[in-house]
């Protein structure tokens, strides 16, 4: 019970020092550092002078010039003090604190033995202080100031002693040495109580506020999680990734990382095609400022993919035109942060059934292509600006992804290594963007390797994410085994019996309708049969087991139009001209298609678009 008492006592005693400190200082929160330091210097000297002038009256070798000056300073001290801590006075106080505070020491030293007396140890506090006030950026005239002084005091004192009182007893010395050493303790002993106590204020403030920080980055973090990694299964398609923010921080106990990298991928259906959609983006800046980016366009992300599963017109899309409404929407929303925010971004789909690729990319690193032990960009080109940056008409890039082969995606932090410091110890940055593909190769094209293999290369500069897709076929029907079904389809073709040779066709694609060999085949009696329709659907058909294929597209769109199906027309000639835009034949059937399908202002924009790649060709021949 007597050991609680005492704790107790311990605390209430704590506290009541804690508010008499707060009180005479003033708050932490309402004054900044240099104002508790000056109230503290100011109650100093208060102090000190009181114990001097209590002195003057019972010791030897009173002197009235001395007294005076130092009931002036505590006058002055006692209404600094006061319009110090509690009129806020601070900033015109400073210099008035600076001056009162140096005369008095002069004074003394003066009035009191001279600059060897014992009062030369008080310049040291008084300067110490002044310096606190002051700050950092006038704390050399303190310096200055001081050490001019004593030098200019030692220079009068040599040549000028009269102008010096000096005591006549060895006694009045010993007292003035008390008294002095007494009045510098008590300096000394507020002085460092405040800067001790403002120190700790301003550490539990920080320390507060890392906290409360650390807090808004970890609930941001939870945030972003359900926006990004990995949400599909597919049997088909792999996704790896690898992320390393440069932000990390601890929160109860754990680590964390908050940046502005993110890799997503999910799954849709278009035109009953099962695709897997994937992202790697980079957002503007760091830390919070990227994790801000992240979470718009996680949830942008995530809303698009949950339309496309919603909506029938988005599902009913073909992959070209789906990608390039993704960026349309992606890059509205970030456009609505008028340039406060932007996203380099790599968005793709992968046909799940045949390994087909294909992606935008918005200013962001190539992407890598790892095939036979051996690394290449597929393409170095960025086919759009960044998200939020301008709006344009996006080029898309295809490929095939073979078993075997792995693509790589990677920000920027893959090339933005600090490898080391050049002769004037300026941090040297790689600016070699193929050093990467050594990287992969050494790497086996495995992106947990590489991540760990590019922290050992260099430093890390910029958050790095990595994102791997592998494709694998899956035990497929094949078709080399039906090619004697197809033979005499083709035999009867040739001797123009196209009518049982379309039987035969239909009946094949019955059963086999994965095999592209049918629907070419079956395309070419359609036309011959002169059924626009049917021989565009089988164009359609084609290409989307085989597509890559874009002559029998652009064939496709003919028929189409043929059988007067524009809409459906202006479908297959939009993808030829996604993925090859300076195509000027391809442009003309759509600036005739949207003519037709009376919307006059497209037809209209093709029209120019055809006058501008031909000007463009015209004066590249007169340069050339």
């Amino acid at each position: 019970m007597r050991e609680i008492n005492v704790f107790v006592m311990q605390r209430k005693f704590s506290k009541l020092f804690a508010d008499l400190v707060s009180f005479v200082l003033g708050s932490q929160e309402k004054f900044v550092m240099r104002h508790r330091i000056l109230n503290g210097t100011l109650l100093a000297g208060i102090i000190a002078m009181g114990v001097g002038l209590s002195s003057e009256f019972f010791r030897e070798g009173f002197e009235m010039g001395g007294l005076i000056a130092l009931w002036v300073a505590f006058g002055f001290a006692c209404i600094f003090y006061y319009l110090a801590r509690f009129q806020n006075k601070f900033q015109s106080l400073i210099l008035p604190t600076f001056i009162i505070s140096s005369l008095t020491s002069f004074l003394q030293i003066q009035y009191s033995g001279g600059i060897v007396s014992a009062n030369l140890m008080l310049l040291a506090p008084i300067l110490v202080l002044n310096m606190l006030i002051l700050g950092k950026k006038f704390d050399w005239l303190a310096i200055v100031f001081f050490v001019s002084a004593v030098f200019v005091l030692n220079s009068i004192q040599t040549y000028h002693p009269e102008w010096f009182f000096d005591y006549s007893t060895d006694k009045a010395r010993r007292e003035d040495f008390l008294i002095t050493g007494i009045s510098i303790l008590f300096l000394l002993g507020l002085m460092l109580r405040t800067l001790n106590r403002s120190y700790e204020d301003a550490i539990g403030e920080v320390s507060r506020l890392k906290y409360q920080q650390d807090g808004d980055y970890y609930l941001t973090s939870l945030l972003i999680r359900p926006l990004s990694g990995i949400r599909i299964h597919s049997q088909t398609v792999e996704f790896q990734t690898y992320i390393k923010q440069k932000k990390s921080f601890q929160f109860k106990s754990r680590e964390y990382e908050l940046g502005g990298d993110i890799c997503v991928a999910d799954q849709i259906v278009l035109r009953g095609r099962s695709y897997s959609v994937f992202a790697n983006g980079d957002a503007m800046g760091k830390s919070m400022q990227g994790a801000g980016g992240v979470l718009v366009f996680g949830t942008a992300f995530r809303a698009l993919v949950e339309r496309t599963h919603r909506e029938g017109i988005l599902s009913g899309y073909y992959p070209e035109r789906w990608l390039h409404t993704a960026l349309s929407d992606l890059n509205d929303v970030f456009e609505g942060f008028d340039g406060s925010m932007s996203m380099s971004l790599l968005l793709g789909l992968v046909d799940e059934e045949n390994g087909f690729l294909y992606y935008i990319n918005a200013e962001h690193p190539f992407p890598i292509r790892y095939r036979d032990g051996k690394a290449s960009f597929l393409s170095e080109e960025a086919t759009n600006f960044k998200l939020g940056m301008h709006k344009d008409k996006a080029r898309i890039e295809t490929c095939w992804i073979r078993p075997g082969d792995t693509i790589i995606l990677g920000s920027d932090g893959r090339d933005d290594l600090s490898i080391g410091f050049d002769a004037k110890a300026n941090r040297v940055i790689n600016v070699d963007h193929t050093s990467i593909l050594r990287q992969v190769e050494e790497s086996s094209g495995d992106i947990e390797s590489l991540g760990k293999r590019l922290q050992k290369v260099g430093e890390l500069t910029d958050d790095l994410s990595l994102l791997s897709i592998r494709f694998r076929f899956q035990s497929a029907e094949d078709m080399k085994l039906h090619e004697n079904e197809l033979q005499e389809s083709i035999r009867l073709i040739q001797k123009n019996n196209y009518k049982e040779a379309l039987n035969l066709l239909k009946e094949y694609a019955e059963i086999h309708g994965s095999d592209p060999a049918v629907w070419k085949l079956l395309y070419r009696v359609y036309r011959k049969l002169e059924k626009p329709a049917e021989a565009g659907l089988a164009a359609e058909n084609f290409s989307n087991l085989h597509p890559s294929g874009l002559q029998m597209i652009l064939d496709g769109a003919i028929q189409y139009a043929k059988a007067n199906l524009i809409g459906e027309a202006i479908d297959m000639a939009e993808r030829i001209y996604s993925r090859k835009p300076e195509v000027i034949p391809v442009i003309r059937i759509l600036s005739r298609l949207y003519q037709k399908s009376k919307r006059p202002d497209k037809a209209e924009e093709y029209q120019k678009e055809i006058h501008r790649l031909q000007n463009d060709r015209l004066k590249s021949e007169e340069t050339g």
